[in-house]
């Protein structure tokens, strides 16, 4: 990566605020045209422009509940040609991501590792127009307020014919970090990306049939709470033995039911717990 060419721009007037050192951006306090100020939280530079009031930003001792990952050990194809091109890469939502690669910016709305390269707000992306050669994001649709302007601000920071990846939840249970907005199906997901090229948008094999014993236990919870006529009681406790017993067992067929999603395409079309798309500029 070339640092002298790598910028980071005021997200509200693309003025150019910031530049690459070390892998690290270092930020202007002041944006010497519009004047906004800009803050560091933990040495990582907030480029958020809008906060909400009492708005928490510092989420490090939340993220010991989040998973830990590595892009490098992805196997979504996608992540993988990116990492092994010599494009600049930018991942929305990298929440706490260890992937060391030199090419990767790691982005994210709110702190959850020291290891983001900034915090940044999809719908105001503080780089410039034709900077990365791809863009990918996981979970990170269905939090996001305007998906369609996010849609278009990726277009703007990707070069001419740069790709993006999107992950985002289809059938899954409404869940925080810290709202959540949109579920999407394949025609919406589409619908959002209608600039790019899509090459492909359909059910992601990349997600987990888990999602489904969520929304089960959450109904089972609802089923507990409720109160039912003597006639109608020896049923619902029976339902509810079963939806235990079919969440306690699904972990384990996880992986086998996801494997062979490809020969039942159709009805996992209409309970896949996330859709993905793969446009380009």
């Amino acid at each position: 990566m070339s640092e002298k060419e790598f910028k980071l721009v005021c997200p509200k007037c693309r003025v150019h605020i910031g530049h690459f050192v070390n892998n690290r951006f270092i930020v202007d306090e002041k944006c010497p045209s519009c004047g906004h100020k800009y803050d560091n939280i933990q040495n990582v530079p907030n480029m958020r422009m809008q906060v909400q009031k009492n708005e928490k930003l510092n989420l490090l001792n939340d993220s010991k509940t989040l998973p830990n990952q590595n892009s490098s050990d992805s196997d979504i194809p996608f992540i993988q040609e990116a990492l092994q091109s010599d494009e600049l890469i930018l991942e929305l939502g990298a929440g706490v991501d260890s992937c060391d690669n030199s090419n990767l910016i790691k982005t994210d709305a709110y702190l959850y590792s020291t290891e983001l390269h900034c915090l940044a707000d999809a719908h105001f992306l503080p780089f410039e127009d034709n900077t990365f050669g791809y863009v990918y994001s996981l979970a990170v649709f269905e939090h996001l307020h305007s998906p369609w302007i996010a849609a278009e601000e990726i277009r703007r920071v990707l070069k001419p014919g740069g790709k993006v990846y999107t992950l985002t939840a289809f059938m899954q249970h409404m869940h925080g970090y810290p709202h959540h907005y949109f579920n999407m199906t394949t025609s919406g997901l589409e619908r959002i990306f209608q600039a790019f090229e899509i090459i492909s948008c359909e059910p992601s094999k990349h997600s987990s049939i888990l999602q489904l014993a969520y929304i089960l236990a959450d109904l089972n919870k609802i089923i507990i709470n409720s109160k039912f006529s003597p006639e109608s009681q020896k049923e619902a406790s029976l339902l509810c033995q079963n939806i235990h017993e079919f969440c306690q067992i699904i972990p384990n067929l996880d992986d086998e039911i996801m494997e062979n999603i490809e020969m039942q395409k159709l009805d996992f079309s209409k309970i896949s717990p996330a859709i993905e798309l793969i446009a380009v500029k």
